[in-house]
């Protein structure tokens, strides 16, 4: 509180302002495809070149996948990039040329 009856927030942790979290590497496509599979199927139990419907998930699944990507990476992405396209390895080189090429505008 200060001397005028105010109160005030306490300050954030040092950590907070020493730009800790910028020394910590970006995800690749690769790991922001493989989150959003996860999120999706609710499990983790495939590995990068694991077709998208041997590890459990099915047509709607996959647009909830694709859904998530756009949201994240600000790019279109058509549905049928993920059946030409049904592992985390080559999801991910995909997305990877379409984001660099096609940003959502």
């Amino acid at each position: 509180m200060t001397d005028d009856g105010v109160r005030t927030r306490p300050e954030p942790p040092a950590a907070a302002h020493s730009g800790a979290s910028a020394s910590m590497p970006a995800p690749t496509m690769t790991d922001q495809v493989r989150v959003a599979w996860t999120e999706v199927l609710g499990h983790d139990d495939f590995d990068d070149d694991t077709p998208f419907l041997e590890a459990g998930g099915h047509s709607l699944k996959a647009a909830q996948v694709l859904i998530r990507l756009r949201r994240q990476l600000g790019v279109r992405l058509p549905n049928r990039l993920f059946f030409d396209h049904p592992t985390v390895r080559e999801l991910a080189a995909a997305v990877e040329r379409i984001a660099t090429t096609s940003p959502l505008a």
